[in-house]
């Protein structure tokens, strides 16, 4: 049953202290592999599970140092106008 339909879902913890989210949740939270989570204790004793974020700009410095190095490497089509 979806988890429109269901006020709360349950997993089980195992002797590790591991406990599986169900997929529905990952799915719906973005979780995928190695994605961090923050878990809060409140004051009531509930426990809330948050999913970190990964910022945006994360691993884009690699990707603009890769491009600027192909630019380098090779000629653009400005490149090719101001040759002629």
């Amino acid at each position: 049953m979806p988890l429109s339909h269901k006020k709360f879902l349950e997993a089980n913890v195992t002797s590790k202290g591991q406990v599986t989210i169900p997929a529905e949740i990952r799915r719906r939270s973005g979780i995928k592999k190695n994605t961090k989570v923050r878990f809060n204790m409140m004051e009531d004793g509930t426990v809330q599970m948050r999913v970190i974020k990964r910022c945006k700009m994360e691993g884009k410095e690699e990707l603009i140092t890769t491009i600027q190095d192909l630019m380098d490497k090779y000629k653009t089509g400005i490149d090719y106008l101001k040759d002629k």
